[in-house]
């Protein structure tokens, strides 16, 4: 589930809205402990690391950019304290018989970093483009692209007729092509990220 294609939301959790800043927790936390826990190898460190980078988000809160991806922002934030634990494990050499294992996952997180930051930017690049789209056409893609509905189930919702369904979506594809020419054909991405 992406967080943040509403700039409320963002907005909200600057202002101190516990109730959204509890909503993301809860629909993001089981994730990230899972995320940090291909790493650490503890579930009881990778829910610690988690909490960790929920109470940085709130408070740093006031300084994330309206547009910035809390899910990316989430993973990265995660990130960095998994490398942050192995490489005071690595200093400590507590665990000996969990050394080589951890290395090996140090390396591998290291290099998902670039996919993960790459991930990142292109779902920013979407957000621009979805804010570049007309309020009809942005419904019309957020529908589709971000809660699944079929050009049926969109033009019931909306009171419009299919065909003006199809026809604001061919437009808001035009737009996304537009903002991720520079990135991965535009078929394979819109078709992998979106169910």
């Amino acid at each position: 589930m992406q967080i943040s294609v509403d700039k409320n939301i963002l907005k909200l959790l600057q202002q101190g809205d516990e109730g959204i800043y509890r909503n993301i927790f809860h629909q993001l936390q089981p994730a990230l402990v899972v995320y940090a826990k291909e790493y650490v190898l503890d579930t009881d460190m990778a829910s610690n690391i988690v909490q960790e980078a929920f109470l940085k988000l709130w408070e740093k809160r006031n300084a994330i950019k309206i547009g910035t991806i809390l899910n990316a922002y989430l993973y990265k934030s995660v990130r960095n304290l998994c490398l942050n634990y192995l490489r005071h494990l690595k200093v400590e050499d507590k665990y000996a018989d969990k050394v080589q294992q951890l290395q090996l996952n140090f390396e591998a997180l290291k290099d998902k970093s670039a996919e993960r930051l790459l991930e990142a930017e292109i779902m920013e690049r979407i957000q621009v483009a979805v804010d570049k789209m007309t309020p009809q056409c942005k419904r019309v893609f957020e529908l589709s692209r971000f809660e699944g509905k079929s050009y049926k189930e969109i033009a019931l919702e909306l009171g419009i007729a299919e065909k003006t369904v199809e026809n604001q979506m061919g437009k808001a594809l035009k737009v996304a092509r537009a903002e991720l020419k520079e990135f991965l054909p535009i078929t394979i991405l819109l078709y992998n990220m979106w169910p």
